[in-house]
């Protein structure tokens, strides 16, 4: 390809996560939405995601994808725009939607001397067939009044199972969790608007089969009220599973958990694994609580909040390595957390009590049983090696989960 060509090509590319901004929007009056729809924010490379505008009575949270590969393909490059802006914007509350995308020039509506006649990508097809038909305002004036509407009447669906608070600059906030199913179809069709944000912020993520009633979906909302008003914002949320498991019970699954960006990193991840996890504890038939494929960010935040757990319940008590496989389940089956993740525990519960310094024997237990498992879990991979080259994989192994154990336990 001549490279005047390829250059001039290049310059039509615009990156798909930077290109697109998702909304959610509330506000008291249509004209103060429609205001805060037109502006124009800024897409200056030193703008910061998450932001918050408000315009006449309306807020707008904004924030960017992580990732548009399902939308727009695995390189999340868009051709053929300059000054694209895909715009999502959401009702707070309810989920209605309005899609919108505006650009300064399209190579296919210039006159160009370019040797080949170039032709941009849709940009609007793709994106419309993973959003619900039924959320979608065809025009940004029946979006503003949806909005209006219902910043004041949407209430969440489901039934409310926890309530709290956190401390913001303006006073403490209100939060509230609801359990839902797809029995309910009003709420099946909420979930199909909620589904679509999964594919921007889970690494390969699908949507779920609703005609299963074996789901179940917890929901976090935020509950602010202004003017007399009590309106509901959309902070996270997490699809359950539950499997059969013999002879009598189920194991829950948790498979999609997500807070959207302008609500991380201030707990309402941990809230809802707490929550969930209680639910598990008080649910008789749930024999323990599995995870799909954890990020390790997830990992992170799973860790921390069952470990807080355990120390509470004093579930450590008395425990010295070599832990036995029958005590491993006793503790399984008690605090109803997996073989895997108990195991996990119990290893960051024995590190937490030991004293290397003057404990040298019992660490020298804990390192071999914690080397033990490690060799069981990789006899595959460990297989082909002679055995000086075992044992320095299985002790470079040891090291890191010693590090990142410690990691965590800094952060109880």
């Amino acid at each position: 390809m001549d490279a005047d060509f390829a250059a001039t090509v290049s310059k039509w590319a615009a990156e798909s996560n930077s290109a697109m901004c998702i909304q959610l929007v509330s506000g008291e009056t249509v004209e103060g939405i429609l205001r805060a729809l037109d502006t124009d924010l800024s897409q200056d490379a030193e703008e910061e995601d998450d932001s918050e505008e408000e315009e006449g009575g309306a807020d707008v949270i904004q924030f960017h994808p992580t990732f548009t590969y399902p939308i727009y393909g695995e390189h999340e490059r868009v051709f053929g725009y300059k000054g694209l802006r895909i715009s999502l914007s959401y009702a707070a509350g309810s989920l209605a939607t309005y899609f919108d995308v505006g650009y300064k020039k399209r190579i296919d509506e210039m006159e160009s001397s370019l040797p080949v006649q170039l032709r941009a990508d849709d940009v609007d097809t793709p994106m419309r067939t993973k959003l619900s038909p039924a959320a979608i305002c065809a025009t940004k004036e029946e979006f503003a009044r949806r909005v209006a509407r219902d910043t004041r009447e949407f209430r969440p669906l489901g039934r409310k199972a926890h309530e709290y608070s956190r401390d913001s600059e303006e006073g403490q906030v209100a939060y509230e969790i609801y359990e839902s199913d797809f029995v309910s179809g009003e709420f099946r069709e909420y979930h199909r608007r909620m589904q679509t944000l999964v594919l921007f912020y889970i690494e390969g993520a699908q949507f779920i089969d609703d005609s299963d009633d074996r789901w179940r979906v917890f929901t976090v909302f935020e509950r602010l009220v202004i003017g007399g008003v009590t309106s509901f914002t959309l902070v996270g949320f997490c699809t359950m599973y539950q499997f059969y498991n013999w002879p009598d019970r189920r194991r829950p699954r948790i498979s999609q958990f997500l807070v959207l960006p302008p609500f991380q990193g201030q707990g309402h991840g941990s809230e809802l694994y707490r929550h969930i996890y209680q639910t598990v504890l008080r649910t008789l038939e749930y024999a323990d609580l599995t995870v799909e494929d954890p990020s390790e960010a997830f990992d992170d935040m799973r860790d921390r909040n069952d470990m807080r757990y355990l120390l509470q319940q004093d579930a450590f008590a008395g425990l010295e390595a070599p832990v036995s496989p029958a005590t491993l389940r006793q503790m399984q089956e008690r605090y109803k957390i997996s073989k895997r993740q108990m195991t996990r525990c119990v290893e960051m519960g024995l590190l937490k009590s030991l004293d290397k310094a003057r404990q040298k024997d019992q660490y020298e237990e804990y390192r071999l049983f914690v080397k033990r498992r490690i060799y069981a879990q990789n006899t595959d991979l460990l297989a082909g090696l002679d055995d000086d080259e075992k044992k320095k994989k299985v002790a470079e192994s040891f090291a890191a989960v010693e590090d990142d154990y410690h990691r965590i336990l800094s952060l109880l």
